[in-house]
């Protein structure tokens, strides 16, 4: 399915943009003194320069930040901390051990309220750090009423903008180069799963305008990280197929059916290889 004339475009120069359809301003990387990154490997800035731990004590300090994160970064109950990071502390042991762990993190960035603690809950100060998984999530909440309105240019434009910006932060699972920690799996499982579906949406509605393109790089995006997902490569063949891109098309298929007997030894579904044979034919 070539572009269609009058959306060419689309995207890049919408007839109307307003700021209805704006993403809320909220403090961007650059502004902000400490920035934190956990999506696909974790690491730390402060004042635009990199941090570097070593020590096996900074380790531990850093689990504390990670994990609040992990939480949600903002009025996280300090017995849940603890019990998630010293399973078998318990009373005055965990108390003190959470104490030191946070004078330590504290230290490490020396500034003033960074780490609010308030009735015993512990908040990272947003208006002091900026982190990779709340920038996300407030792109995927963004996007996802502008998927319904696929046919307005203004909406479109903001979903391709926030698209890109999206995919440039995702680099990867959050922690996923760390060490296993039980308690960074929900939060892990839960955005790759957010993502994966707004990948697979978005791509529907640049097809709905015809903007092949676009849903090609959603549905790779998507491919990268679920390797395993046959829709995917069901929607990524019917793009190549529909742009007459045949040999790519044919090499989808051919790494789909490959993954899937490698991996979960079964066959491509029906519909698969129904799409298959419109590529022999």
């Amino acid at each position: 399915m070539a572009t269609h004339p009058e959306n060419r475009g689309i995207a890049e120069q919408p007839q109307q943009h307003t700021e209805h359809w704006s993403l809320p301003a909220d403090r961007s990387e650059p502004e902000c003194p400490v920035q934190i990154y956990t999506l696909g490997r974790f690491g730390m800035k402060l004042q635009q320069q990199s941090m570097v731990f070593s020590a096996a004590r900074q380790q531990r300090a850093l689990e504390l930040l990670q994990a609040l994160i992990a939480f949600g970064g903002r009025n996280v109950g300090i017995e849940h901390l603890s019990h998630a990071l010293w399973p078998d502390a318990d009373g005055d042991i965990a108390k003190n051990t959470f104490d030191v762990t946070l004078h330590r993190l504290r230290h490490f960035f020396e500034i003033k309220d960074i780490l609010i603690v308030r009735e015993r809950h512990l908040t990272l100060n947003n208006k002091l750090a900026w982190v990779d998984v709340w920038l996300l999530e407030r792109l995927l909440n963004h996007c996802r009423p502008l998927l319904e309105r696929a046919r307005e240019p203004a909406a479109m434009y903001e979903l391709a903008r926030c698209s890109e910006r999206m995919q440039l932060i995702y680099q990867g699972g959050f922690l996923e180069r760390e060490p296993v920690r039980p308690w960074a799996i929900s939060l892990r499982e839960r955005l790759r799963s957010k993502v994966l579906f707004y990948l697979i949406d978005a791509g529907h509605a640049w097809e709905t305008i015809g903007d092949t393109e676009r849903a090609i790089r959603c549905y790779r995006k998507g491919l990268e990280i679920e390797p395993l997902a046959e829709e995917l490569y069901q929607n990524l063949i019917r793009c190549y197929r529909d742009n007459q891109r045949m040999a790519e098309a044919m090499a989808t298929f051919r790494r789909c059916k490959q993954v899937l007997t490698d991996q979960l030894q079964i066959s491509p579904a029906p519909a698969t290889l129904d799409l298959y044979a419109t590529l022999k034919s």
